[in-house]
């Protein structure tokens, strides 16, 4: 287990671990079946603080890439997952959105995929989506709107932040 320690601006409390280990696989179910159970709410609410959608919970589950989770007390809060292709894939649960967890998962994340070469990182969206849009503002996202409302959000991991590499973020 790689722990990172409090570099990047993740939020004090928070350790950010690689969770590909098949010994996480107890504690990323109880992470995803928590998001899955939310209650869904609509409006202009839902688009601060949205419920993440089946298809964004069964991505976070995929195995292909690699995961990078922020871990509170013992307890998944957020979850990144990086794709082969480099699609990224981020949900925090509910009581930790708007603390910063998400932006310091990503930037963790980012930091790896530097290591790993991948050359461009991808988050899919939506236009409506203000924490999501609040999100790629603070990682340096290049915004790409599609039609229908989709929009990408376009990352270069070798931009992710501080020249960090995940030896010099073990705690």
């Amino acid at each position: 287990m790689r722990a990172a320690s409090a570099h990047l601006g993740t939020p004090l409390g928070t350790v950010i671990v690689t969770v590909d280990h098949p010994s996480f696989s107890r504690d990323i179910d109880r992470f995803l079946t928590e998001l899955r159970d939310e209650p869904r709410f609509f409006g202009p609410s839902a688009s601060a603080n949205p419920k993440p959608f089946p298809s964004l919970i069964e991505a976070l589950r995929g195995r292909g890439g690699f995961r990078v989770a922020a871990v509170e007390a013992g307890r998944i809060v957020g979850l990144a997952r990086i794709d082969g292709a480099g699609e990224m894939f981020v949900a925090v649960v509910a009581d930790r959105r708007g603390a910063g967890v998400g932006v310091a998962v990503c930037r963790h994340a980012l930091v790896r995929a530097a290591e790993l070469h991948y050359r461009k990182v991808v988050v899919r969206s939506t236009r409506r989506s203000r924490a999501t849009r609040r999100m790629a503002e603070q990682l340096g996202c290049i915004m790409v709107e599609h039609d229908h409302g989709r929009t990408d959000l376009v990352l270069d991991p070798r931009r992710a932040g501080p020249a960090f590499t995940s030896q010099q973020l073990i705690a």
